[in-house]
């Protein structure tokens, strides 16, 4: 891929998942965990963008730029209690801000979230327990 055209799918994807950020999901020492409920959708594989917003510097590789915050694409099997990443983008700033410095559209296989982990905090936002 071209650098241009990943310039342009970083910019096309930062716009559409513009959000104000204001469902917290999860926290823990490393990070707090938001969710955008413009885009939460339910269906068949209900999904949502989650902003992970980390208190410290997180390092990706020798070669590439710290990173303050991410925003992963998550979908989830409600009935196989199971979840998966589908994209991720990860920013210079706090909160979703500054450069995209990298966008990935690698869709992880299905896993089922830790007990008490911030992925069991997204699995239960996107699969509420029926009362």
């Amino acid at each position: 891929m071209t650098k241009q055209t990943l310039f342009l799918a970083l910019c096309s994807v930062s716009c559409w998942v513009h959000a104000d950020w204001d469902v917290p999901i999860s926290a823990t020492t490393e990070a707090n965990y938001y969710a955008d409920p413009e885009t939460k959708r339910s269906s068949v594989v209900p999904s949502v963008w989650i902003l992970t917003d980390y208190h410290r510097p997180q390092h990706r590789g020798d070669h590439d730029p710290d990173y303050l915050s991410a925003k992963v694409l998550n979908e989830a099997d409600c009935g196989a209690g199971k979840m998966r990443m589908v994209s991720s983008i990860y920013y210079s700033l706090s909160m979703g801000k500054g450069d995209a410095l990298s966008f990935s559209t690698f869709t992880s296989e299905w896993s089922r979230p830790a007990p008490r982990s911030p992925s069991a905090s997204v699995f239960e936002y996107l699969c509420p327990k029926k009362q």
